[in-house]
Parts: structure tokens; C-alpha cells; sequence
């Protein structure tokens, strides 16, 4: 069984009305009130402050696919989606629409998922107000037992459905319902996944439909979170009650189904699926048993703890032996963790080409063999625990600017796995006690108990063939493998990291604060530029981001593919002095990170860190600029990666969509897009170390860092790393040539067929617009953008039921000159291509001859200002788009001043005029992206 996604990893909840800290020695978060109602329904709130004044509430149904019976397959999911086709005071096809007028965005805050145990309703409130929250409570009780389930609106929505289970057929999920087939046969796994059966989806009657929703959804199986701004939680606790109180169950509450048994006994057993278009194939070694279940509590969580420290020294050996010299696998992961209240997964898996197999499987083999054997060193040790004692710091630092739109969906997750809601703080403490006195022989003990038993599966999936027995072969690889003894792991010393002195401490020659924006602005000697912007938005998290050269704007003629090629291998190569491997080790204890792009107009070097480790987080990228490692075990990891990745390209629609026509709307320049493999299996570390000599050590750079920092202290890191360097150049090359990218003319449509066995394609239409530089006509078309999208979910969604996910958006260059597009996409069945595009497009210029009516523009507007107000308060926005490069682009700084102001006067005869400029059907550029036919 390939290890299960962590989409699917939500465990369940029970019936029964008691809080998991009731019965536990772990403390709740102290600022969480839980309540219950006396029919069952339970509820907790927690005052969380960012951002101000919003609320995320979430309503979560102990309700998934297991419920289902055999001809309900898809049920849960279907219920999911009926739940916004109308109820009690909300009428079918006005839900959306309501709340778009109420500041919320369908997808973005109103949303929904279902799983094997869950069903969640999510709304986030743009204002913590009480009539938003009693109307966000009113349509939460309408989804527990007030939904209309109206005949036409069921039959409406199956197309709808069934575009979204087209959506989700893949080589992977294929590979993944196999592995449960195999790994779980006498479970009601294997036919219960979510999304259902075509059969059932085209048959299930509106009887089936109530039935199941009177039988499952019961106040019992309820619980509503509320996390938000609130000032006044007694309040919030009135509108629950208000809302709630009186809802009964249709009937008695019933009993959650037998999900089957863990098959004993079977001995080493082994199955080979065959995928030829998998990427590449995925071997698992795995032992199943009954779940534990055992309360949350300190003891179960040491336990944890203890059993997930031996899986990270595991996979610290296998990310070093996966760019060791003749390699046979790609990646691998030691993992362990209990499912659905069900079965233990005790595991190890690895990915390689398919002649690589049996030198894959025996050593995932040898290594588990190994570690119960032999155990671990003690640099592995106190490497795991640096790490994990990072992390648990990092949460407890940043506890009190969490978002609440992910504390609320953080407490559905701990409630459904019956897990204490704790605060970081507490949990800090915890596990700074337990690892005091925690030995590496607990977890070398913890690792050998999983691993006793006979009971072990070998899955393998992916583009590889058997000739004869295929289970016999993978068992007798197996135990070859177990035949031969292993020797224990080498003992290693952690070393010092050799990157702490880079020369005189720059001085700063100019120096200016931005007042408005609290942005400070500071040019070293060395011409090094700085700009630092302390924000409140993420406590204890600094972003560095080092933009340097011309990015893709400077890539080497007659190279195709180096683009992709740097962006694999340059931190992969690690330092001159350390490996990556190395590195990871030294800085353990530290929150650095490392990341390495190739951007439109610069290369960007980043990182993110903490206030008190800043200094080391400029150290390690200063060393990158002057010590590249360009190791060859980069190199090796690159090329191992690409018959994977071509896989995906050549396909998958998602791979064409990626390569071919990223290519054919950049007009086929050779930045965009991938050459053919035998084009990128020449690219080398010697052209990437030659492409970026100048770049790392002479051109121009801009440092932005934004966060939880104060702009002295950042100011004295720079000087003793970035600007201690060798002076640089002042300014950038024009590029004027190349920032030349043309568009493709319309009216055009493009049919791309590609080989697969999955029958979906893509249509993607494009409208060539402008680029960024007229911010005004920019923000204007992506609000235009957001009413295209509107009148396309209306029509060919609801009305048509022809799609899952329309996609509409606009795109627009601050490098490339006078370009732009506005698209949309849709992944539909291939028949439907042709048919869709020519929707589309007409639906688009319906849109240019107008009118956008006042409603169609107060529900794009709305939800698009809520988004614009979320995104100031989100460092990701002043780093990626206003602390960037502001000294070589002072005119992002009167973008980010003018903002608010700027999408709050846009009007309709605006959009209206940009409509009619660029959405006539003579300028679309179409794109199918279409299976071919079999013959």
C-alpha cells in the first residue's frame, strides 16, 4: 500500500458527547471555552486576533464515506456539494451569490471537503460582527438538517460530480486504490473512497439522499469551531445555542459502520501494479496491525515522539544515500501512524527507475534491517532531536500571529483524531522535558518493537513489467536481501560550519526610512542594497530574500534547459566545504532554510528564519554567493529525476500544460517551457557555474527581509555577511531585447494530443492583455477577471452542470514588456473540448458587449477587497511584492501605498471599457489539450 496522502490522513470522532481532555493528563489551550448543547451537538471557540476583526468558523460532521452503503458510493461527497444547492433560508442557486455580496468568495471562504470519516463546511467572515456570525450559524444549522435536496438540483449536479472524479483520475490515484486493495482486503477501504463509483453517481436517487442525511447527520456528530477576533465569547456561545439548540435527530443515532479487519496471518506476501505512464516506480514495504487507539495523553505523546525520532534518522540516511554514486533510488521515507482508528502503518518506501527495482527493494530492506538491528549513531540522534526541538520552538514563538483561518482548520484536524487541543507553549515544555532525558537506545528499542512480526507486504507500483510471477520475483529479491548480514552505521562527527568570516564589516552610505510604509532603505559601500520591513503578521519568522543578476533575462543562448537544470541543482550542490547533507546536520538546531530560483528579472536566493538565528540564516546564503559547492551528487540527482518528470510531461495534461503551452504562449522563446530530454541531459554544472559567476559575484543585489525584526540588528547582520563582500555593480543591464516576449495573435485555437490512458483534457483560453507597469489598467483587469470567472461558474457549472472547477484569472508581467493575458481553464472530458472552448469564448464576449450588471460587480468587488485586506497582512505579499527590489523599482512603493484606495474607486464602466478592449471573441487564443485517440 503506497503510503496514504496527507489529504486523506484525518482521523475520526465519536459520538460521544466528552472533550478528549476530559479523561486526559494533558491540559487544553487555556484560552478555548468548549461547550456542548444538550441534544449532543458540541462546540468550541477560541479568541485569536489575526487578523483583526474576521472570524473562521468551521462546522464539522462525523460524517464521510464509510457511512455509505454499497449503492450510496460517492454519497457523502455528492451531500457535500447539495449542501450549497439550496436550504431553508438560503434558496437554491442565491447561497453563493449571498455571501459574495457579504465580502466571501465561493472556494476561497466558503468551502468544503469530505473524507472516509469527515465532512467539514467552512465559512471566514470578514467581519466579526453579530449579524455576519448569526448568518454564518443560520446556514451551518441549514447544512445539519436543512438542506432542500431538490430532485432537479440533485440530477443537475452529477455532471458536476462526475467532471470532479474525472478530475481526480490520475496514474497516482489508480495506483493508490490498488495498494489499499492489496493492503486492506477484508476492510471497507478499498470501496469507500470518497469521491464514489460512476454507477452510483448516475443512479443515486433523492431517497437514497435523505435517507442517508436523516441517518448521519445528528447534532450528536456535529461540532462547530469558531476562531476569530471575538471580544465577546459569551456571545459567540449565544449564537450557537440560539442557532442549535433545538435541532433533533430524524431517528435514533446510529452506530458507526464495521469497517472489516486487518488481514492476519498472510506471511510475506508481495503485488506488482503496472502504470506505464507512472513517473517512475514506487516500492513500500509495510506491516499492518490492528490500531492501538490509545488516549491522548503525555505518555502516548512521548511514545510518539520516541517512534517518529527513529523514522527521522532513518530518513536522514536515506536522503544521503540517495546522492551517493551509482544510487539505485531517487527518494525514500521511513514512516509510522495510525488511520482511521483502524490499522497501524509501519513502513518504508523508495522511488527509482524501473531497472532499478531489486537493487531499490533491498536496500529499503537492509536499511530497516540495519536500524532494528544496529541503531543509530549519536550524530544522528542529536541531529533529530535539534530538529524537532526547532520546530516545536518555532510553533510556540509564532502561537499568538497564527492565522485564524489555520487555527480553525488545525482544530477540526485535532478533534477528529480525538487529540487534546494543546497550546505550543505547553507543548514546548513538554517536549523539552521529555528530551532531556530521552536516549537514543529508546528509539533504536521503539524502532525494532514495530518492525517484530511475519506479517510483511511489498507493493510496487509504476512503469515496470514482470515476465511470469510477479509476486514470487519481489519476494525472492526480499529474502535475498534478509540472507545477507548488515554492518552497523559509520559513527560521525557533526562538523563546524566553515562559512562565519567574510571580512571587514561593510558601512552603510546612505541610509532613508519610508515612513508611510515603516520600509527601510540602506545601501552598503560594497553597493550591497537592504531593505527591511518589520511587520507583526508571523512572530518569531524573518523572510531574506537576496535577488541578484538578470534571472531569466541573462540565461546563456544555446543552453535550453538551464533554467530548470539551476533551479534542481544549485542548493543541491551544497558548499565547497559541506555537502547538503552537511549542512542540514550543522544547522539542526537552527531555523534556517535555503531556497534557490531563477526569476523573470533576477535570481533569488531565500530563507526563513527566526529573530535570534537571523545571523546564521545570512551567513549560510552568503556563503552560497561566494562558495557554491556545484557538487556532482546534484548533477546525479538531476538526471535520476528527469525520466520521472518527462513522464509527467509528456502524459499527464497537467504536464502539457506545464511544457507545450507555457511554450506556445510565450510564443516558444526557450526561457519557457522544457526542451527535449536529450537536450537537457547536456546540461552540466560546468555552464551553471560559468551563468552564474558574475551574477553571485558582481552583479546587482537587493536584500529584502521582512518580519519579526528590528531594522539595527538587521542592519549589523548585513554588514558582517552581504556587505562584507567585494564591491558590486550599482545597477542592472536595461535587457531591453530581452524583455521582448510576444503573445500569440488571435483568433487562434491549438489542439495539443498527447499519449495517456486517462480520458480528461483541458481547454485554456487566453485574451492577450498588457503587462504591469500601468498598475491601474493591472488591478482593474484583475477584478474584470474575478466577474469573467463569476458568470463562468454560473453558466458553465450551474447551469450546464458541464464542469467541476472553471478557472478564470489575470496575469500580468512587471519584466516582460506588454505582456499580459487574461485566461481561463477547465478540465473537462475530451469530447467536451471543442464545445467548452466555443462557450467560453462566447461567454467572454458577452462580457465585452456588457452590461456587467451592479450585482455581478458588487460580488467580484466585495470578496476581491476582503482578499486585498488579508494580503497586506500577510508577509508573503511585503517580500514577494513590495520589500522586493523597491530600490531598483521605487514605483512598488506608491503601488503598495495606493492599493486599498485604488480597488475601492474602481468602477463598472472601468471594467466595462477593458472588457471591450480585450475580451472580443476575435482576440481569444484557444488551447486543447486532448488525449489522443486510441486506435
Amino acid at each position: 500500500m503506497i503510503r496514504l496522502t496527507c489529504a486523506l490522513l484525518l482521523i475520526c470522532l465519536s459520538a460521544a458527547a466528552e472533550w478528549p481532555h476530559e479523561k486526559s493528563d494533558l491540559k487544553p489551550d487555556p484560552k478555548a471555552t468548549f461547550g456542548s448543547l444538550e441534544n449532543g451537538l458540541r462546540y468550541v471557540i477560541l479568541p485569536n486576533a489575526e487578523p483583526p476583526g474576521r472570524a473562521s468558523i468551521r462546522i464539522y460532521m462525523d460524517v464521510g464515506s464509510l457511512m455509505e452503503e454499497d449503492d450510496q458510493q460517492g454519497m457523502a461527497h455528492y451531500l457535500e456539494h447539495m449542501a450549497f444547492n439550496g436550504s431553508r433560508h438560503f434558496p437554491g442557486g442565491e447561497m453563493v451569490e449571498y455571501f459574495q455580496r457579504l465580502g466571501m468568495g465561493f472556494g476561497a471562504d466558503t468551502n468544503a471537503h469530505t473524507s472516509f470519516k469527515e465532512t467539514v463546511y467552512m465559512l471566514e467572515l470578514p467581519k466579526v460582527e453579530a449579524s455576519m456570525l448569526g448568518e454564518g450559524m443560520q446556514l451551518f444549522r441549514d447544512y445539519l438538517d436543512g438542506m432542500a435536496l431538490g430532485e432537479k438540483d440533485i440530477d443537475k449536479e452529477r455532471g458536476i460530480i462526475l467532471s470532479e472524479k474525472l478530475s481526480r483520475d490520475s496514474i497516482d490515484y489508480r495506483t493508490m486504490l490498488e495498494g489499499y486493495k492489496f493492503a486492506l482486503p477484508d476492510s471497507l477501504l478499498p470501496n469507500r473512497l470518497p469521491i464514489g463509483t460512476e454507477e452510483t453517481i448516475k443512479t443515486m436517487q433523492r431517497s437514497r439522499f435523505v435517507e442517508f442525511y436523516n441517518k448521519w447527520y445528528t447534532p450528536k456528530r456535529t461540532v462547530i469551531v469558531a476562531v476569530g477576533d471575538f471580544k465577546d465569547v459569551e456571545a459567540v456561545k449565544a449564537e450557537i445555542e440560539k442557532n442549535f439548540k433545538d435541532a433533533k435527530p430524524v431517528g435514533t443515532d446510529a452506530e458507526d459502520p464495521n469497517l472489516g479487519k486487518i488481514s492476519a496471518g498472510r506471511g510475506l506476501i508481495a503485488k506488482l501494479h503496472t502504470e506505464m505512464e507512472a513517473k517512475a516506480v514506487d516500492i513500500s514495504v509495510e506491516m499492518l496491525r490492528p490500531a492501538k487507539n490509545k488516549p491522548d495523553s503525555v505518555a502516548t505523546r512521548r511514545e510518539k515522539m520516541v517512534r517518529d525520532l527513529a523514522d527521522e534518522m532513518i530518513n536522514q540516511r536515506l536522503s544521503k544515500l540517495a546522492k551517493a554514486e551509482n544510487a539505485p533510488f531517487i527518494s525514500g521515507e521511513s514512516y509510522s501512524y495510525e488511520y482511521l482508528e483502524f490499522v497501524e502503518v509501519i513502513g518504508i518506501m523508495g522511488q527509482c527507475a524501473p531497472d532499478q527495482w531489486k537493487a531499490t527493494l533491498t536496500l529499503l530492506e537492509s536499511e530497516i534491517r540495519r536500524a532494528v538491528q544496529h541503531g543509530f549513531t549519536d550524530a544522528e540522534f542529536e541531529e533529530a532531536k535539534a530538529s524537532l526541538l526547532k520546530t516545536v520552538e518555532l510553533r510556540a514563538a509564532q502561537a499568538d500571529s497564527r492565522k485564524s483561518r489555520d487555527l480553525a482548520s488545525g482544530l477540526v484536524s485535532i478533534l477528529a483524531a480525538k487529540k487534546v487541543i494543546t497550546h505550543p507553549a505547553d507543548d514546548l515544555a513538554r517536549v523539552k522535558e521529555a528530551l532531556a532525558s530521552l536516549k537514543k537506545d529508546e528509539c533504536h528499542a521503539a524502532l525494532a518493537e514495530t518492525w517484530k512480526g511475519d506479517d510483511v507486504q511489498i507493493f510496487v507500483g509504476g512503469n515496470l513489467k514482470l515476465e511470469g510471477d510477479a509476486a514470487e520475483q519481489i519476494k525472492t529479491v526480499y529474502n535475498d536481501s534478509k540472507a545477507k548480514p548488515v554492518e552497523a552505521p559509520v559513527q560521525e562527527e557533526t562538523a563546524a560550519f566553515a562559512y562565519t568570516e567574510f571580512g571587514t564589516p561593510g558601512k552603510i552610505i546612505h541610509q532613508a526610512v519610508e515612513s508611510d510604509l515603516e520600509l527601510t532603505m540602506a545601501t552598503f559601500e560594497n553597493n550591497v542594497r537592504v531593505n527591511i520591513k518589520p511587520t507583526p503578521f508571523e512572530k518569531g519568522t524573518v523572510r531574506v530574500t537576496l535577488n541578484f543578476g538578470g534571472g531569466k533575462l541573462s540565461t546563456p543562448a544555446g543552453q535550453q534547459g538551464i533554467i530548470p537544470f539551476a533551479q534542481s541543482t544549485f542548493i543541491m550542490g551544497g558548499l565547497k566545504e559541506h555537502s547538503v547533507d552537511d549542512i542540514r546536520r550543522i544547522f539542526a538546531s537552527k531555523s534556517v532554510g535555503t531556497d534557490f530560483s531563477v526569476g523573470d528579472e533576477a535570481f533569488m536566493l531565500s530563507g526563513r528564519t527566526t529573530p535570534a538565528d537571523l545571523e546564521a540564516q545570512l551567513q549560510l546564503l552568503t556563503a552560497y554567493m561566494t562558495a557554491p559547492g556545484y557538487r556532482e551528487e546534484a548533477q546525479r540527482q538531476f538526471q535520476k529525476n528527469l525520466e520521472p518528470m518527462y513522464v509527467q510531461l509528456q502524459h499527464t495534461a497537467e504536464g502539457i500544460m506545464a511544457d507545450k503551452v507555457v511554450a506556445f504562449i510565450h510564443s516558444d522563446d526557450p526561457r519557457f517551457g522544457f526542451p527535449p530530454i536529450t537536450t537537457m541531459q547536456k546540461r552540466n554544472l560546468g555552464e551553471l557555474a560559468a551563468w552564474l559567476q558574475k551574477p553571485l559575484t558582481e552583479e546587482y543585489l537587493e536584500v529584502s527581509i521582512v518580519g519579526d525584526v528590528e531594522p539595527k540588528a538587521v542592519l549589523d547582520a548585513v554588514a558582517k555577511t552581504l556587505g562584507a563582500l567585494p564591491k558590486r555593480a550599482a545597477e542592472k543591464p536595461k535587457f531591453e531585447k530581452e524583455r521582448s516576449v510576444p503573445f500569440p495573435q488571435g483568433p487562434v485555437t491549438k489542439d495539443m494530443p498527447f499519449d495517456t490512458e486517462i480520458p480528461k483534457a483541458i481547454a485554456a483560453m487566453y485574451w492577450p492583455t498588457n503587462d504591469m507597469l500601468d498598475i491601474k489598467r493591472t488591478r482593474r483587469l484583475s477584478l474584470l477577471g474575478s466577474v469573467l470567472d463569476d458568470r463562468l461558474r454560473i453558466k458553465v457549472r450551474e447551469e450546464l452542470g458541464e464542469t467541476y472547477s472553471p478557472a478564470c484569472y489575470h496575469v500580468a508581467s512587471d519584466t516582460f514588456t506588454g505582456y499580459g493575458y487574461m485566461t481561463a481553464m477547465i478540465e473537462c472530458k475530451p469530447e467536451q473540448a471543442a464545445s467548452i472552448t466555443e462557450l467560453v469564448i462566447k461567454i467572454a464576449a458577452e462580457v465585452a458587449e456588457g452590461p456587467i450588471t451592479d450585482d455581478e460587480f458588487e460580488r467580484a468587488q466585495k470578496p476581491l477587497m476582503t482578499q486585498v485586506e488579508q494580503m497586506r497582512r500577510d508577509n508573503r505579499y511585503w517580500s514577494q511584492n513590495v520589500v522586493r527590489n523597491p530600490q531598483e523599482h521605487p514605483e512598488r512603493i506608491e503601488w503598495a501605498k495606493n492599493m486599498l484606495t485604488d480597488f475601492q474607486g474602481i468602477t463598472k464602466e472601468e471594467l466595462q471599457g477593458l472588457a471591450k478592449e480585450f475580451l472580443m471573441a476575435n482576440r481569444a487564443v484557444a488551447v486543447k489539450v486532448l488525449p489522443k485517440e486510441k486506435k
